[in-house]
């Protein structure tokens, strides 16, 4: 008897919890989801001020488990009202659009959120959902810094004393950035994005100063992507681009310039003569990145961009007229109209390699430089920087053709209006025949023997306009051939007098001569307006390696008589020093 009395007990127990549950549960999804429903939907508008509104189909709750759901979810903003309220206000000018068919929000404590005003969650996800992301102009603020911070960090709405939201997962997302900063409107398009969130705290101590829009991290990749440039000749493409705001890190893998036509048709659609060019890197990281800048005002900055793997292959159809009229800027140019503002400390490339082929026959010269290594210091267009007159440094080593040690510096003068900069150069030792894939292609030479001990190139200065300089080769066992495919009996002759004339009257079998007699290159060289920095500095060195040789042109001789002019009165003085002290020493 005993026995039955305790078995009822326990069922009508049992019977009760399942009652109180199944009571608790319609309550949550019929009368919680409703009210849930219509207080989320005001609450946006209102926490907001009407730049938001939420539209919602239908949501669904479950007080027990703390899940929540909504489906056919939609966070629309009103890009005319920011405009018209964005300066008096300290709204952030990223806008976001969101659109859902259904998100779950998991272990959502119900009655902490009633009875302590205390929003906890654990879980966030989103699975398949459409974004767009409006960047908007920012209005001039009287304090600028601060009302940054504010729009850096998550407002905390009336009522509530926190919230806290321990993870929170984007999957699988279309993405759609719509850049509305400048006077011209930009839309890019991601098919694939994923975004995790760690631990976002809103409350009245935690603000975006330190944690970006109150997160421990955020971390968005973004997946394989492709688009054509504004030119229709080339396009771009990555495999993956990442971010943290925790490490303050910007990479991407697999990126690929490519163009769209092959060499022969490149110059043909366009008309004109210009570069081919294919770019591939296999990682570009941007580390201690200033994101809050990055997001919010489109500005560049960050301590160090790290290149790795990289490979140009560089192409010149120099049988295609030039295009009319066009001057290349220099590079100080294009930096300082960047429309974006720039500032990375430093530049490193390691990894690389560069092809050049240029062609003008039949068949294109070649050359190559390996094992490329950089550091470039100081790359900015920061007004205040290059007023103070900053000095940017570029310092690299490449092997050319594999073989010969090539030390190169640049220090660029960004902010001087004629554009200053200066390039000195050593080469290691190299067979100079080693040049011929690229001499016997575009001229009608070719360098039988000659060993480059070392070749110096001590400081060039040059602008807009002009480089001089000097450049000591150091060689032995030079000999030259001048050919000619037309083997006429009068050509021949002339080939003949040419190669005679070559090595024996005008160059030296080896420098220093066997004498020890050391001939001096003077560098010397008016920039071609039409051409690139890369054709002023070959054609630079060129002049000096000419010079060399003994072929010197009018303003070569002019410095070169400046130069012993100099020398000569120099050593005038010293002789009238000299003779005035043994006067002093004999009275």
């Amino acid at each position: 008897m005993k026995a039955k009395t305790f078995l009822k007990i326990i069922l009508w127990f049992m019977a009760v919890v399942v009652l109180l549950v199944g009571i608790s549960f319609s309550i949550g999804y019929f009368y919680y989801g409703k009210i849930l429903r219509s207080y989320l939907t005001e609450t946006v508008s209102r926490e907001s001020k009407g730049l938001y509104k939420a539209e919602i189909g239908g949501i669904s709750l479950n007080v027990v488990l703390g899940d929540l759901t909504l489906d056919k979810f939609s966070l629309i903003p009103d890009t005319a009202f920011y405009r018209a309220h964005a300066h008096t206000d300290t709204m952030s000018p990223l806008l976001i659009r969101l659109t859902i068919n259904q998100f779950r929000i998991r272990g959502f404590h119900v009655m902490d959120a009633v009875k302590n005003r205390k929003i906890d969650v654990r879980r966030i996800r989103f699975i398949g959902p459409e974004i767009t992301v409006f960047r908007m102009k920012i209005p001039p603020k009287t304090n600028k810094e601060q009302h940054q911070e504010k729009m850096m960090s998550i407002p905390l709405p009336n009522g509530l004393t926190s919230i806290e939201i321990k993870e929170f997962m984007v999957e699988n997302a279309k993405l759609e950035f719509v850049d509305c900063s400048r006077d011209s409107i930009t839309v890019n398009k991601f098919p694939s994005c994923n975004i995790m969130i760690d631990h976002i705290l809103v409350d009245s101590a935690h603000t975006g100063k330190q944690r970006l829009f109150n997160a421990n991290d955020i971390r968005i990749t973004l997946g394989a992507y492709s688009m054509p440039l504004q030119n229709g000749m080339n396009k771009i493409s990555f495999g993956e681009i990442g971010l943290s705001t925790k490490s303050s890190e910007v990479y991407i893998n697999d990126f690929h310039l490519e163009p769209l036509y092959n060499q022969h048709d490149y110059t043909r659609k366009l008309g004109y003569q210009t570069d081919w060019m294919d770019i591939r890197i296999s990682r570009l990281l941007l580390k201690r990145m200033n994101l809050r800048s990055l997001l919010f005002e489109g500005k560049l900055q960050a301590g160090l961009l790290a290149i790795d793997t990289l490979t140009v292959d560089d192409y010149r159809d120099k049988r295609i007229a030039p295009r009319p009229g066009f001057k290349p800027p220099m590079p100080q140019d294009g930096i300082r109209k960047l429309k974006t503002y720039l500032k990375i400390d430093t530049v490193m490339l390691k990894s690389g390699k560069a092809n050049y082929a240029e062609q003008t026959g039949a068949a294109p010269g070649t050359i190559f430089f390996d094992k490329l290594s950089a550091t470039f210091t100081g790359l900015t267009n920061d007004s205040v920087l290059l007023h103070a007159g900053l000095v940017s440094e570029l310092k690299g080593t490449a092997w050319m053709m594999g073989k010969g040690k090539l030390d190169v510096t640049v220090r660029f003068h960004f902010g001087d209006p004629k554009n200053k900069f200066t390039f000195s150069a050593n080469m290691g030792p190299v067979d100079l025949t080693e040049i011929n894939p690229m001499l016997t292609n575009l001229l009608p030479a070719r360098v039988v023997s000659g060993k480059i001990k070392k070749l110096v190139v001590p400081l060039v200065t040059a602008n807009d306009d002009v480089a001089k300089g000097h450049l000591l080769f150091y060689y032995n066992d030079l000999s030259v051939e001048v050919l000619d495919k037309k083997q006429t009996t009068w050509t021949k002759i002339k080939t003949g007098v040419i190669n005679f004339a070559a090595n024996d009257l005008i160059v030296n079998n080896d420098n220093p001569t066997k004498a020890g007699k050391m001939k001096t290159g003077i560098i010397h060289f008016s920039r071609a307006k039409d051409k690139g920095i890369i054709n002023y500095f070959w054609k630079s060195t060129l002049s000096g390696l000419k010079s060399t040789m003994g072929f010197n042109s009018k303003a070569q001789k002019e410095m070169i008589s400046e130069e012993k002019q100099a020398v000569q009165h120099k050593q005038k003085e010293e002789k009238q020093k000299e003779k005035a002290k043994k006067k002093e020493i004999a009275k």
